[in-house]
C-alpha cells in the first residue's frame, strides 16, 4: 500500500478527519477496530483523489509507546460503521496497516475542492 500511495501521492490529497460527513455525524476520533475487536486506533483523516472524488486511504492515529504514529488502510478494506458506539469495524487486522508519513502528501485545499466540484462524475 505504501508504494502505491507513493506514486499517487502528487494526486492524493489529506483531508482531516472532522471534515468528512457520514450520517451520524464526522469521523473525526472514530475508533477503528477489526471484525475481531482489536483495537487498531482512531480515524484522523483521510487521503482522498480529488478529480475522480474518492477516498483512497484511511488515516489510522495509533499511540505506540508514549508516542502517537499514524498510519494507513486502504479504503477499500470492508467495514462497517457501528455509528451507535462511534467504531468503524474492518475485515482487516494491525498487520493491514501501513506506516504513514504525513509530509507525502498536500493537504486538502480550495484549488483541490474546485477540481471535485468540476471534474467529470464519478463512476
Amino acid at each position: 500500500m505504501v508504494n502505491e500511495m507513493t506514486s499517487d501521492a502528487h494526486t492524493l490529497r489529506y483531508l482531516d478527519a472532522g471534515h468528512v460527513n457520514h450520517p451520524f455525524g464526522t469521523l473525526a476520533g472514530l475508533m477503528l477496530c477489526s471484525d475481531t475487536d482489536e483495537k487498531l486506533g482512531t480515524i484522523s483523516g483521510v487521503l482522498v483523489e480529488p478529480a475522480s472524488r474518492c477516498v483512497r486511504h484511511f488515516v489510522v492515529e495509533r499511540r505506540v509507546a508514549l508516542m502517537t504514529r499514524h498510519y494507513l488502510l486502504a479504503a477499500d478494506t470492508p467495514t462497517v460503521l457501528e455509528a451507535d458506539v462511534r467504531k468503524l469495524r474492518v475485515l482487516a487486522g494491525s498487520s493491514a496497516l501501513e506506516r504513514f508519513d504525513a509530509r507525502q502528501v498536500e493537504p486538502f485545499s480550495e484549488e483541490d475542492a474546485i477540481t471535485a466540484m468540476f471534474a467529470r462524475p464519478a463512476a
